[in-house]
């Protein structure tokens, strides 16, 4: 009768018997993380934007790049100067699963769990972390676990970073095929994404929306002895391509035009390629369910890549 007793009172919050973590608390209020993830999308004459580095569907941290941290705390913030978001997933206790996983931009703090039935103070025993799954960028991550059930940081940054890279092949005009490649993406995962030679689909359901704010460009030539112009045409894009429905508007499309200045190499022993911000529509127009084709009828320039690194906030 006792242990009943004791059992629904702690139920109903009349004993608060404290989280226990696995590991001792430290006498640090603070610890600091730092890792640096390797680019998700790269460039290649070939896979062009298939030139994704493998992701597991179904797994909401890459796979790769997760690690498991034995630190208990209270709150968890990633640094504003972190050039990625993050995926994270917690753990209370001794209870061997995690929490759903939860992402984290540059600037952002998370608590959590609030209290619990029968607990005096909310916390975690530990985390697991890493980039999320469908993300195409990379780079540094700085995250903060506070471990005291007060501490706070504010932050009102918001961090440009790098969200997607890829190389575009400069086709004739009798070469472009209805419909495009799909390769231009705004919203990640991306509901297009296939990855290198064999296609291996790592598409979902888009869970992290981008505000581009830049995209640089190079040609990859290092001598073009008179000026060519060049057009960069969106079929399906998210601003002009999309109907009523929903549904791409076939057999239309809306472009840029772009011309690519004269141009020498000075340095002996290296491959010179100019690097350009792009003016214009093209650092804000997105087709997460279409692409971009780059077209030229100048054969100078036909058949050339050009690769494209975009920028955005989260």
């Amino acid at each position: 009768m006792n242990r009943f007793s004791a059992y629904n009172a702690a139920a109903l919050g009349q004993i608060s018997p404290s989280v226990r973590p696995l590991i001792p608390e430290p006498a640090s209020p603070v610890q600091q993380i730092s890792r640096v993830f390797a680019y998700q999308s790269y460039f290649d004459n070939t896979l062009l934007e298939t030139a994704l580095l493998v992701q597991k569907p179904g797994e909401p941290i890459v796979t790769s790049t997760k690690k498991e941290e034995q630190i208990p705390g209270y709150a968890i913030a990633l640094h504003p100067s972190s050039q990625t978001p993050i995926a994270l997933e917690f753990k209370v206790g001794a209870q061997g699963s995690s929490s759903q996983a939860i992402t984290l931009k540059p600037g952002q703090l998370v608590r959590p769990h609030g209290l619990l039935p029968g607990v005096k103070q909310g916390g975690f025993s530990g985390f697991a972390w890493g980039l999320p799954f469908g993300w195409l960028g990379g780079g540094l991550a700085t995250i903060l676990v506070f471990q005291t059930p007060d501490a706070y940081v504010h932050w009102t940054e918001e961090t440009e970073v790098i969200f997607h890279r890829a190389r575009f092949q400069i086709l004739a005009p009798a070469g472009v095929t209805d419909p495009f490649r799909k390769n231009w993406p705004l919203r990640f995962p991306w509901s297009q994404a296939l990855q290198g030679a064999t296609s291996y689909n790592q598409r979902g359901q888009p869970v992290i929306g981008v505000t581009p704010t830049r995209t640089l460009w190079s040609l990859r030539l290092e001598t073009l002895a008179d000026p060519a112009e060049m057009r960069v045409y969106w079929q399906g894009s998210n601003d002009f391509g999309i109907g009523s429905t929903g549904a791409i508007i076939a057999a239309e499309a809306s472009y840029i035009a772009k011309i690519w200045g004269t141009r020498t190499g000075l340095l002996a022993g290296f491959a010179e390629y100019e690097v350009e911000e792009v003016a214009g529509p093209l650092a804000r127009i997105a087709a997460d369910d279409g692409g971009v084709q780059m077209v030229s009828d100048d054969a100078d320039i036909q058949d050339l890549f050009v690769d494209v690194v975009r920028y955005g906030k989260l």
